[in-house]
């Protein structure tokens, strides 16, 4: 045994004495151990200045491999940095922030003279880990996003690709193209390229420039003139809205200039009507920076969302008041829609759609009841049975018993001790018209039928409680039905005179995302904002900004 011991030693001493790279490589293997040791007992926040967010996985992925060096071989890169050097300068481009990379500190270490002395192996153990870690964290950002919306929204469910940290880093080892690899965890859809694009334009091509504010509270219309006009002129220039050239007057509000805001409005979701009254001037002050901000915020929602939405889908723009179908990349379906008041926001999330009801019970939630249903009936309990409202009583253990609203003295009954469910029955004035599509979510949100058409004429249309009434609901259905034979067109608006509820599943339940995009590419190829409806940009853009000061 002892022979055998001795034997085995010899063979150690021989090699590294006659390999002396092996020798180094040990040494370095045993510094990058050391290195995370410290960088855990941190918590990632080492060395000053940097942060190595994924140092949990870089500690599993390093012990795996005995602590073998993945950038370095003896005095020579085994991996050139500056390909992930120009991947990180690219991020930029991305709406990201490349010195989040650790960019300065991997610059300037590649660069030093004395990295591959033999008194420097803290110094390759440290960028050993540091170039491992914004390969890793760039993925992250390019996949996932780079902050967690859940944590600043309190109504967003987020739902990501999964991040296999473990996977990349195998094929960081053994694949060349590094670049390639990288560029793969991007969205690779129209809906993100077109932003990146339109983000060049905004920020970096020189051909938008910062626009004047109007100053004014006068409404400005056709041949209007003064200095207001000449700044409209001036801001609709800047964003390449309009030609000066083509103005031989530039504060004189003429035909040219009314059409350049009517493209703005269409592009903004105003009132086209060439003139710019508050709403159309206050779009028009936001500045070039808010505007670029919004666009990477809005980049960043859809590197949040997963990357395959699927075959069949639904796509509800809370921000537009818009719902889009879609089946095989082709838009199928789409309509107008009223979504939550500023109060009520409607939340963000994704589901499937299992079923449908024809003439569904509207079982008032409490906080409705209370808030806007009470004050009518106290005022008038007859207002119940004019509005086809059956009332219950809970009666102990949730049971429910239904009374008669004029046995109540309703005069005592107020928030704190309404102790009542309100149904209202199918009808033509049912609040939830004749047919509800749900995907059953702990928000109880659901798309809708309304009594209300009439609301749909509006240019903006945040009037409900949270749920999302639809404009063409017997369409939707129809194509939702359409392999159920005896549910056709005919069949389905035959149910919907009844009164009666009626439940429909489907044979292919539809995935459904309901999405806060206020910044998009239109089919002309047009950038397109919209007003934060419920400020959810600007939290995103507080949070954003704020890790990438």
């Amino acid at each position: 045994m002892k022979k055998r011991l001795l034997f085995f030693l010899i063979i150690f001493l021989i090699l590294f004495s006659y390999n002396p790279t092996l020798y180094a490589q040990s040494d370095l293997a045993m510094s990058i151990r050391n290195h995370l040791l410290v960088i855990e007992e941190y918590e990632g926040l080492f060395p000053e200045g940097e942060e190595v967010s994924f140092y949990r996985e870089l500690i599993e992925f390093y012990d795996q491999r005995y602590h073998r060096s993945i950038w370095f071989d003896g005095d020579q890169f085994k991996k050139d940095p500056e390909v992930l050097i120009a991947e990180i300068k690219d991020s930029y481009g991305e709406g990201l922030k490349p010195a989040d990379y650790h960019l300065d500190f991997i610059e300037n270490s590649v660069k030093d003279p004395d990295l591959f002395t033999a008194d420097s192996l803290g110094k390759k153990a440290l960028l050993e880990i540091l170039l491992t870690n914004a390969y890793l964290s760039l993925a992250s950002d390019y996949l996932n996003g780079k902050i967690d919306p859940e944590i600043i929204i309190e109504d967003y469910n987020h739902q990501d690709d999964n991040l296999e940290a473990q996977k990349l880093l195998k094929l960081l080892v053994d694949e060349e193209k590094l670049a390639q690899i990288l560029e793969t965890q991007l969205p690779t859809s129209s809906n993100y390229t077109q932003l990146r694009d339109k983000l060049y334009l905004y920020r970096d091509s020189g051909k938008i420039k910062e626009w004047p504010q109007i100053n004014t509270d006068e409404t400005l219309a056709l041949e209007a003139e003064g200095r207001a006009v000449a700044q409209l002129v001036e801001n609709l220039s800047a964003r390449a809205y309009l030609n000066l050239k083509s103005l031989d007057n530039r504060d004189y509000f003429n035909q040219r200039v009314k059409r350049s805001v009517v493209r703005f409005q269409l592009d903004n979701g105003l009132n086209a009507d060439g003139i710019v009254g508050r709403k159309t001037r206050k779009a028009l002050n936001i500045p070039l920076e808010q505007r670029i901000k919004q666009i990477i915020v809005n980049m960043e929602r859809w590197r949040w969302l997963p990357e395959n939405l699927g075959s069949r889908y639904i796509y509800v723009n809370i921000a537009d008041y818009n719902l889009k179908l879609y089946e095989n990349n082709q838009l199928k379906m789409e309509m107008k829609t009223i979504v939550g008041q500023e109060q009520r926001s409607t939340p963000v999330f994704s589901d499937e759609i299992d079923y449908l009801v024809l003439n569904p019970y509207w079982y008032v939630p409490k906080s409705i009841a209370v808030k806007d249903k009470l004050p009518l009936i106290k005022e008038d309990y007859r207002y119940l049975q004019e509005n086809n409202y059956s009332l219950f009583q809970y009666t102990g253990n949730n049971n429910l018993k239904e009374i008669d609203p004029a046995e109540v003295d309703w005069s005592e009954i107020d928030k704190d001790n309404f102790n009542y469910l309100l149904r209202q029955n199918p009808g033509d004035e049912n609040a939830l018209g004749r047919v509800k599509f749900m995907f059953p979510n702990r928000f109880s949100i659901y798309l809708h039928d309304t009594p209300s058409k009439y609301l749909f004429s509006e240019t903006e249309r945040g009037f409900s409680s949270g749920c999302i009434r639809i404009e063409k609901p017997v369409d939707l259905a129809e194509y939702l039905l359409k392999d159920q034979e005896k549910w056709d067109r005919q069949a389905i608006e035959a149910e919907m005179k009844k009164d009666k509820e009626k439940t429909v599943y489907l044979n292919n339940p539809i995935k459904i995302y309901l999405q806060y995009n206020t910044v998009w590419v239109d089919s002309l190829g047009n950038l397109n904002f919209r007003e934060d409806i419920y400020g959810r940009d600007q939290k995103i853009i507080e949070e954003y900004f704020q890790q990438n000061n």
